[in-house]
């Protein structure tokens, strides 16, 4: 079974992603920001929790997760709306970021209290959604694609929220059963935490992929 600390070196497999997207940043379409911000906040993520884990601060590190949770759904959102998902509307796009942080706060208020335990509710609801918009996406790039598939950043990143938020939605599912049968869901729950790990390598190098096919930024762009 991995440690803890063999878990947080294969977490960092995401710097790949991000140091590519730093030296490609100015030169790529700019409607690509917002997962270049994501996978920047992923990175800081994973080191804040290795320190906050390592240190024993348990509260905090809850309280972070659970804000990450938000900001991961809004930046990916937005990078949904950008390849024009809700059609374009801003209004569209507000509305379901409305909504979603609404859930969120609600279920913080209510369910988690912010630090004291994971937001598992709106974690869930949240994979869900993108989900769904992935698949919405990818079957727009399948049928719409000009050239190789295989250069399109757009499937990329859409396989590789398809992969991570799938196995995601199991993995929390799971957190549930610990509190009916602590005894068998606990082993079984940490094998598919490991498992977990290697799905994530695999996604972060989908990211890395990803940002390579990013296309250059064009003279007139318009985020929304």
């Amino acid at each position: 079974m991995l440690t803890p600390f063999q878990q947080f070196i294969f977490s960092l497999s995401i710097i790949f992603a991000v140091i590519i997207g730093i030296v490609r940043f100015k030169k790529m379409d700019p409607s690509y920001y917002p997962f270049i911000y994501n996978i920047c906040l992923a990175l800081l993520m994973e080191v804040a929790h290795q320190v906050l884990m390592s240190n024993g601060y348990s509260h905090p590190l809850v309280a972070a997760v659970n804000v990450y949770g938000f900001l991961d759904f809004f930046l990916f959102t937005w990078l949904f709306h950008n390849w024009g998902i809700f059609n374009r509307k801003r209004r569209v796009f507000f509305t379901v970021v409305s909504i979603f942080f609404v859930i969120w706060l609600l279920t913080n208020v209510f369910y988690s209290q912010f630090s004291k335990k994971l937001n598992l509710y709106y974690i869930i609801l949240y994979s869900f959604a993108l989900i769904y918009f992935s698949v919405n996406a990818f079957n727009k790039v399948i049928v719409h694609a000009r050239s190789n598939i295989y250069r399109n950043a757009q499937f990329w990143i859409c396989l590789g929220v398809i992969i991570f938020f799938s196995f995601f939605i199991v993995l929390n599912a799971t957190r549930f059963l610990l509190v009916i049968k602590p005894k068998v869901s606990t082993k079984f729950w940490h094998q598919l935490h490991e498992i977990n790990v290697y799905s994530n390598v695999l996604v972060n190098f989908l990211y890395a992929v990803a940002v390579i096919w990013i296309p250059r930024k064009k003279k007139y762009t318009t985020l929304f």
